[in-house]
This record gives structure tokens, sequence and C-alpha cells, in this order.
């Protein structure tokens, strides 16, 4: 059984240091399969042998956590063979859920689960014909999708390696898709969230075939950057069964508890009884629904437990029959078909009266404490817990004092025992008060004399910057924050510097984690310096990350994906420019040799096709544009 506090074990697994590129940036690419739970990252060479952290989450919720080590290749996957398991609980992946993966260096992606799935897959039967090319079976795929797809980023495939030995000669034929074997009919439409696509075929058998296949639906997020194709990829695949997790590893949702409950209150209730309340628990992502809540009283002279159970609406629950006098430790459980940790109600006293005390202010918090906080001119106060009189202490009032005047407040929740103050005069000494609230009143503790130290204003550590991003004319930089000294973080300032020309500087608040700088000169190679500022001046400027470059070279940004096609002898190379206006594309193999030019269109797109090429198969190629962007990219063989 997984415990009830799966969800706040996941939310301690720690929170992002900068905020997640998405959809990716490249090279590095996040594959998102749903009905698997599954996750891939590759492409994140930089980050090779780094720790990486990818999360989930929905609706700003934490559902999953996976932790791994990069391989040489930058790839690493969840809730696959070879691959890592999800912590405590596998993730019921769904559309629209937020996947973002952390590296050790401080550099990070994301991505958006796709929410395009295949409803349902059906056979049409044909005439059969002595005919040649006459349509003999079909496959009909229907599917839907939200508002967070680009139907032009959407594609939908049937694979089964039967078809390569058929008149089809391809393992997948899918839509839209140039690749679509001579003479076959592939016919597909997608609007208002719906669509449909219908694969015609010269035989009953390969009908068959299409029909036995794996049919997926794919989107993205983005257009190709280096070798990616599709940035921010999610697949569907319809035949896979939804369900817990790769054998091994975690079960999924439906076996968690719930969240414990929270305001849990209990009191005596006279007559030998006792009433607890509480505020309704909640359910972490995709496990049951709440169906009751039981109290529990703790009989610690006969060693057993008295209790009763209440429906899922309820929010107080009353335990009679008790023995009067006797004290009784009291606890809340939540209930889905599992049980909550118990949440502690307090120690209540019994009384057999018919009507019990009045509800009276609580007793003062104890054991005041204050101690020099972390900046200069802050102080950190804590305490135990006040103890209730018949009614729940609501919160604390924390106070710094100058004779009577009030220099600083802060409140804290009913379950807190720290708080802190800051704004206060360095050198000075303050009376510090802490105060229990309730309904019934309110009690102060004894004031506590202290004085907060003086110094002199030391400025932060300088910040680290973990990504660089070049791009038309610009870029963006990421950072890590900056460390304050002993006074807060005011904000940061980022400036590129040519070796000759006016510098561009970008300023930004304190809680900023990345810039863009605008105006930049293709073709000029700027260097950058970030600092964070503070009331004591500026930091040092940053040091610069794994893979992040202090100096940067702005060009046209271009994108590309290449196949050979060995029967043909034929390069098909396409991709996007961000300069449309007079840019011409070439292309060479790894040893120079010239594949062929294209000019870019005026949405940026571009296409070479050079069939019966003399140009060698290499590896890779090289994408070069006259506006001067360069770009190498893999080069798959068909």
């Amino acid at each position: 059984m997984l415990a009830g506090t799966t969800t706040l074990a996941l939310v301690g697994a720690g929170a992002s240091v900068v905020m997640a590129a998405n959809p990716p940036v490249g090279p590095g690419n996040i594959e998102i399969f749903t009905k698997r739970d599954m996750v891939a990252i590759e492409g994140y060479a930089a980050q090779a042998g780094q720790d990486a952290t990818i999360r989930v989450s929905r609706g700003g919720s934490l559902i999953g956590v996976a932790r791994g080590v990069v391989d040489s290749t930058g790839f690493l996957e969840v809730n696959h063979p070879g691959g890592v398991c999800w912590d405590l609980v596998t993730p019921n992946i769904s559309g629209g859920d937020d996947v973002t993966v952390e590296f050790e260096d401080g550099s990070s992606d994301g991505a958006i689960a796709g929410t395009a799935v295949i409803t349902n897959v059906d056979s049409v039967d044909g005439s059969p014909t002595p005919d040649a090319g006459d349509v003999e079976g079909k496959v009909v795929v229907k599917g839907t999708y939200g508002a967070d797809v680009d139907i032009a980023r959407m594609a939908v495939e049937i694979v089964n390696p039967d078809m390569r030995d058929m008149g089809i000669g391809e393992r997948a034929i899918g839509w839209p898709d140039d690749e679509t074997p001579a003479g076959y009919t592939v016919e597909g439409s997608a609007g208002n969230g719906e669509f449909t696509v219908t694969y015609g075929f010269f035989s009953e058998a390969e009908r068959d075939a299409a029909l036995a296949g794996d049919p997926s639906v794919a989107s993205w997020q983005a257009e190709p950057v280096g070798v990616e194709a599709q940035l921010g990829l999610t697949i569907s695949e319809f035949k896979e069964i939804d369900g817990p997790g790769f054998g091994g590893c975690p079960a999924g949702p439906s076996g968690q508890a719930p969240n414990q409950p929270t305001e849990v209150f209990a009191s005596t209730a006279g007559n030998n009884s006792i009433t607890a309340t509480w505020a309704a628990a909640t359910v972490p992502a995709d496990a049951p629904a709440i169906t009751g809540y039981e109290v529990i009283a703790e009989d610690t002279v006969l060693d057993q437990e008295v209790s009763i159970k209440v429906g899922a609406e309820a929010t107080s629950a009353t335990i009679r029959g008790l023995v009067d006098g006797q004290a009784y430790p009291v606890k809340v459980v939540a209930l889905n078909g599992q049980s909550s940790n118990p949440a502690a109600a307090g120690t209540v006293s019994v009384t057999s009266a018919e009507q019990p005390p009045a509800a009276s202010a609580p007793a003062a918090p104890g054991n005041v404490a204050v101690k020099d906080g972390s900046l200069l001119g802050s102080a950190d106060v804590t305490w135990t817990a006040a103890a209730a009189n018949g009614s729940a202490v609501t919160g604390y009032t924390v106070q710094a004092l100058s004779g009577n005047e009030v220099a600083a407040t802060a409140d804290a929740g009913s379950g807190a025992t720290s708080a802190k103050l800051e704004g206060l005069t360095p050198g000075t000494e303050y009376s510090f008060v802490v105060t229990a609230n309730s309904v019934a009143g309110n009690t102060a503790a004894e004031r506590v004399a202290f004085s907060v130290k003086a110094g002199a204003l030391t400025a932060p550590a300088a910040p680290n910057v973990v990504r660089v991003t070049t791009g038309n004319g610009g870029a963006t930089v990421e950072w890590q924050a900056a460390a304050a000294g002993n006074t807060p973080v005011t904000g940061y300032v980022l400036t590129a510097t040519p070796a000759s020309g006016t510098a561009v500087t970008v300023k930004t608040d304190a809680a900023a984690r990345n810039a863009a700088l605008s105006g930049l000169t293709n073709g000029t190679t700027y260097t950058l310096k970030l600092v964070a500022t503070s009331a004591a001046g500026e930091s040092a400027p940053a040091t610069f990350g794994t893979g992040a470059s202090a100096t940067l070279t702005p060009a046209d940004q271009l994108t590309a994906t290449a196949e050979f096609r060995a029967d043909k002898r034929e390069w098909r190379i396409g991709g996007s420019a961000s300069i449309t206006t007079g840019n011409t594309i070439t292309a060479t193999n790894s040893s120079g040799a010239r594949i062929g030019t294209a000019t870019v269109a005026a949405d940026g797109s571009w296409t070479i096709r050079a069939r019966n090429s003399t140009a060698a198969v290499t590896p890779t190629i090289k994408v070069t544009s006259s506006a001067g962007g360069s770009i190498t990219v893999a080069a798959t063989t068909r």
C-alpha cells in the first residue's frame, strides 16, 4: 500500500532552479508516451554523465518524479526496459501535463503532453476485383485533439513490420506523409477537435496487416532544431494498455491513499464525549476519491482504540461513551479504500458534565526564542505550539516592538512554530512577542528582548549562467539565482559587449531567471556579463556552466532534417530559416561536396530534392545560408 504522504514526498523532492524552456530549445528533446506513462530525453550530449531529475505536474501539483544519469549520448528514459523507474508512484500521464527535466549543471527543458488520442480503428471491406490498383479494403482511424495541438504538427501512423513484405513495402504508413507508397491512398481530415484518416489497400491481406498493426497519433510543439525533428513530442498508442508502472516499477495512482486531513481539532463535548473537526482531505492526482473519515480516540488505560466512521462529506464527528476524567489522544484518518496517515487532533480530557466548559482563549505560546536572521536587519523567531482551550488555535501573530511601536509584523499559520521578521534596524534592541489566536480570544507570550546585530552590507555571490541560446539578431540567457549576501538581491543586469561598438544591456527584477537580448548584429561576436544587484552593490560577474558560452555570435537560425533515398539516389533535405529575404540555402556532405541549393520561402521554409546525386552519403551534412547561418545535422538512409 502506498503511503498517504506520497504527494508530499514528491513535492519535497525539490523545486525548479531555473524556468524550464517549453518546448525544448534543442538539440535535446523530450518525448512523452502517454499510454505507457513513459518519458524519454535524448540529444543532451552536453549533459552526458550528469544527474537529471524529470518531473510531471498537473495544474501546478507534482504527480511524478524520476531521477537518473544521462548516458554518453545524452539519453535517459523512464518507465521502460533499460531505463529508470518513477519514484514512489507511476504517474498516469495525460494530455496537458507539464513535463520538465533539470540537470546537475542547472540547465533545464520542458514539454507539454499533447492531447491527441485515437478513439477507434475500424475495418472497411471492399469489393475484390481482378483489376490491379483497385482498393479492396480500408482501415479508418478516428480520434480527438485539444486546443494545444496544431494540426500542422500532428501525424497518424500505422506500424507493422509485416507490411514490408507486401506491396506496401514499408513497415509504417502515415498521414500526412509524402512517403505514401506509390499507388496507395491515405486520406485524412482534421477540424473542430476531431480527425479521421482512411488508409486504402489493394488486398484484404494488406488491410488485415494494417489492422493488426499498431496505430498511433503523434503531436509536437515545435519544428526541427539541429538533429531533432519534432520538439516536445507526444505519442499516444491506441493499443497500448493504460495502467500501472512497467514491471518492477511502482504502481500507478489508483493505489494511492488520501493526503492527511488538515485543520484537525478535537475538544470535549460533554456527556462523556469528544468532537473532532477537520478540513476536507484531498487525494493525489488520479487516486480514488475520498469515501469517508475515521476519528480515533486512544484509550491509554486499556491500550485500545475507540473510533467512529463518517461519510465523505463530513467535516466533524463525535465519539461517545468515553470515561469521565480520562485524557484521550485523538486522530483523524481520511479513507478512499486506503487510509491516509493519521492527523493528530490533540489530547482531550473527557467530562461527564452535560455542558462542556465554555471555550476560552488558548494558552500562551511557549519557549519563545529569537536569533539573527541570514539577512542584516532580520530576526528568526521560534516558539512551541499553544494549547487550545475548547477552540482551535487559528494562527499566530509575531511582532517586533520598539517601545510600544510595532516595527515589524509577521503572521503564521495554525501549525507554525517559526517566523521571520525583516526590515529591522541593525544594532537596535527590540521586544519580540508571539500571540496565539483563536475565535475565543488571543493570548500573548511574555516579551523577549533581543538586539539585532549591526554590520556592513555584503553583496550577493555571483549567479551561474546555465544556457545561452543564440538567435537571429538576439539571444536568450538563463541563469541560476545568486545567493544573497546579508541583504536581498534586488535584480540582475545582463550586458552583451562587442569588440567595438555599443553594448546592449537588459535589467531584470530579482525573480527573473532569464532575459532576452535583442538588437544584436548578426555575425558580430559579443561577450556576456551578468551580475546580481543589491543595496550593497553588484556581485562578481556570473560563472558559466557546462554548455553555456560566455560569448555569442547571432546569425540566421536554421533547422534541418536530411534523408538519403538509396533506391533513387535522392537527397531529401528540408527545414527553416529565420531570414526570409534574399536568402539561399546550400547543403554539403561532410567532405564538402555540394548536394544542392534552395531559396528560402516567405514563410521561412526551404526544401532540397537532389535526385541521382553524386555527393557521397555521409553520417552528417552541413547546411549553410547566404545570410550567415550554419548547422550540421545527422543524415538518415532509407
